[in-house]
């Protein structure tokens, strides 16, 4: 696949042919760190618990340390994921090839049945979140019980956000078609809350993360005037 262009201003411009300035390959390098560092972050929040091994039960007071840092850690990379897909210049979809017809099953012997085994769930990040968000958060399960607890969806967890910062251009140009057709649509543009405190993460990654929001607020200036 190319290597994706990265624009500043109008997120969907008319004019393609536009060529990089000392300003946006400076804010494609903050963004490809941010994402670098938080990719850092994660292989540290799995650390605390070993979760790279496998293990089948954890404590739930570390389950529950890895689950507010994960939390941390999905905000910004949907952020810094928003920001890029903002700042992409798209082109027009090529239309799509018709479907190939199925091929026939093969027959089977008599009294032989062919087993269909349930598919295994892999959990995805989700980029571009409901639009009604309930404020205010539930206590955290993880911190109120005591005894072992699964690592299995944090785990899942951990493998959605590595998957994304593996791929960092092809999650942005599908949000960026997703956000194309949304605000063709005439859908209200997407809100973004208050910067995430990551310094504890780590003092770049808190840095990053204080720029996101008013990034992401200008890339959607022109969201109802270019629908």
């Amino acid at each position: 696949m190319p290597r994706l262009k990265y624009i500043l201003g109008d997120p969907y411009p008319s004019d393609t042919r536009q060529t990089h300035t000392p300003r946006m390959d400076a804010q494609t390098d903050i963004l490809k760190r941010g994402l670098e560092h938080a990719g850092r972050a994660v292989l540290d929040a799995s650390a605390l618990a070993n979760l790279h091994l496998g293990p089948k039960v954890i404590g739930r007071s570390v389950a529950g340390r890895i689950s507010g840092r994960l939390k941390m850690l999905e905000t910004i990379v949907r952020r810094l994921i928003l920001v890029l897909a903002l700042n992409l210049t798209l082109a027009p979809a090529a239309p799509r090839a018709a479907p190939a017809e199925p091929k026939p099953e093969p027959d089977l012997p008599d009294g032989v049945e062919l087993a269909i085994f349930p598919r295994l769930y892999s959990r995805r990040l989700k980029l571009l979140p409901a639009r009604q968000v309930i404020e205010g958060d539930f206590p955290d399960i993880l911190r109120t019980l005591s005894g072992p607890a699964s690592p299995h969806k944090l785990m899942a967890r951990i493998a959605a956000l590595r998957r994304v910062i593996a791929d960092p251009d092809g999650h942005a140009l599908r949000l960026a078609r997703s956000l194309k057709r949304l605000q063709k649509h005439g859908e209200p543009r997407p809100a973004v809350g208050a910067a995430t405190s990551a310094f504890r993460l780590s003092p770049e990654l808190g840095a990053i993360a204080t720029l996101l929001p008013a990034q992401i607020r200008a890339g959607l200036d022109s969201w109802e005037s270019s629908g």
